[in-house]
């Protein structure tokens, strides 16, 4: 009970530490001391660096937003901004979608002042549209999004305007989140001429990339002391990187001509201080030395997987309700259902939908969490199976199905495994897609073993790896892909 306990409050804890981001639209990063932007209203990059204040109001699906900038540069250059924007949220429940829609609010007024080389620009005109998708896969949430708007500043008499594109990808899970947008300007600058009476214009562009990034890391810490009475624990460090990439082309302007061109590149980074929490420490005494011994020590600090105090059985058959327990645990989604528990035995048999599954039975809560996110279903009508042994492909094909990405493509296309036809038609595309994304190996005969019953220890070395895959591997894809650092 009392380890239960502790874990709640940890995982109580990491909900209410990270910093509350909202959609990227301005090329700017964030830490939970600073904010920095780039603005090239000069023609050149200006780095600008304070404060923004975020608030949310409405109810339900229509939200409005309040940005509220207060930023400072080199050689008495400021920004002052605030802008309002008015989201709309459409869900669909059955296809687990939801449709936003975010505009700049009509109603509000236009307050934003840039002042660089002693020269201020006063936006006088503000459009903004951004439609995004997100498609909730239970273990995982995924987004897309694209926007547009223009911006037309007044300085001097003289106008600026800025033509804005962007595009934005994103993935939230327990155990890592990453935004990454694309934007571009293009900017043009029209100067009044006196005499005669014409307009110069001239033309630039900057593409910037924008990365969030929220991590949740295990971290093995082994002891120094020889007379200590464990090896090693465990402390989950919990951090957010952000980082913004610029490439410009710009014109250089005397006396309203463009004489040259400015071009350059530049990057800035900010990251928060890492926080610490403690997990319990492992003491299996029959995994010393056993292939999966690390696997086992991460997910028993984590709670996922348990044994009795001393044992944990590695070399025996997991079932299916371990099995929903451990994936439930692993991606932290068992919160919610631990608060909603039906109040009576009579509210309990109403609302289960498989009859060999007990109300009583200790896996019953995971079981019926597992089936409500489509993580796991029935064997046949009104029966679950549970102490049912699971095969690795069973296994691999509910891990890689609950991410939604059977059918992604993978660079393997033309591998064969030694035992290809013993793998089942339904199970193919997710073995190809597991063993691409380094979640499960071949043997030392390049058989996969699709068919062989998944042992406890097994199950441990597979969530583990999934874990690892939503910490980091995943990240790869969104930041390194998109952005292309």
């Amino acid at each position: 009970m009392k380890k239960t306990i502790l874990l709640i409050l940890i995982i109580a804890t990491l909900a209410t530490t990270s910093i509350i981001h909202a959609d990227i639209i301005e090329p700017g990063i964030e830490n939970e001391f600073e904010y920095k932007e780039i603005t090239f209203l000069s023609g050149k990059p200006v780095e600008l660096l304070g404060k923004v204040k975020i608030t949310q109001s409405g109810k339900g699906d229509s939200q409005k937003i309040t940005y509220d900038y207060n930023l400072i540069g080199e050689n008495n250059s400021r920004l002052t901004r605030k802008v309002v924007y008015n989201t709309e949220a459409q869900k669909d429940t059955e296809l687990k979608q939801t449709l936003t829609s975010t505009i700049f609010d009509p109603s509000a007024k236009i307050n934003e002042t840039i002042t660089v080389d002693g020269k201020n620009y006063i936006l006088q005109d503000y459009i903004f549209n951004k439609s995004s998708t997100t498609q909730d896969k239970s273990i995982i949430k995924y987004t897309g999004g694209t926007w547009n708007g223009k911006k037309v500043y007044n300085e001097g008499g003289n106008k600026v305007i800025i033509n804005i594109y962007g595009e934005t990808y994103k993935y939230d899970n327990e155990w890592s989140t990453v935004e990454t947008a694309l934007i571009r300007h293009l900017i043009t600058y029209e100067f009044t001429q006196a005499q005669p009476a014409t307009v110069q214009q001239s033309t630039g562009s900057v593409s910037f990339g924008v990365t969030n990034i929220r991590e949740k890391e295990i971290i093995s810490q082994q002891s120094v002391p020889n007379q200590i009475s464990f090896r090693e624990s465990y402390i989950i460090s919990e951090k957010e990187e952000n980082t913004l990439t610029y490439n410009y082309d710009m014109p250089v302007i005397t006396t309203a001509r463009t004489t040259k061109r400015n071009t350059g590149e530049g990057s800035l980074k900010l990251t928060t201080m890492p926080k610490l929490f403690p997990l319990p420490i492992p003491g299996y005494t029959d995994i010393t030395g056993y292939w999966a011994e690390k696997d086992i020590n991460r997910l028993f600090s984590l709670g996922v997987m348990a044994g009795d105090t001393r044992y944990f059985n590695p070399r025996t058959p997991i079932n299916r309700a371990e099995f929903a327990r451990a994936l439930v645990k692993a991606c932290g989604l068992e919160p919610e259902m631990e608060t909603k528990k039906p109040k009576s035995r009579k509210e309990v048999q109403e609302d289960i939908i498989f009859l060999d599954v007990d109300p009583e039975n200790p896996y019953y809560p995971y079981i019926k969490r597992a089936v409500e996110l489509d993580i796991m279903k029935g064997t046949e009508y009104n029966t679950f199976s549970p102490e049912e042994l699971l095969t690795k492909a069973q296994a691999v094909t509910i891990i890689i199905r609950a991410l939604g990405l059977e059918d992604i493509s993978t660079f393997n296309l033309g591998k064969t495994f030694a035992d290809e036809m013993e793998i089942p038609d339904w199970a193919r595309k997710s073995i190809y897609v597991a063993e691409d994304l380094k979640m499960i190996d071949t043997n030392g005969e390049k058989m996969i073993e699709p068919n062989k019953q998944l042992t406890r220890g097994e199950a441990a070395n597979l969530i583990n790896r999934l874990i690892t895959y939503l910490q980091k591997e995943i990240k790869t894809d969104y930041r390194e892909r998109v952005v292309n650092f």
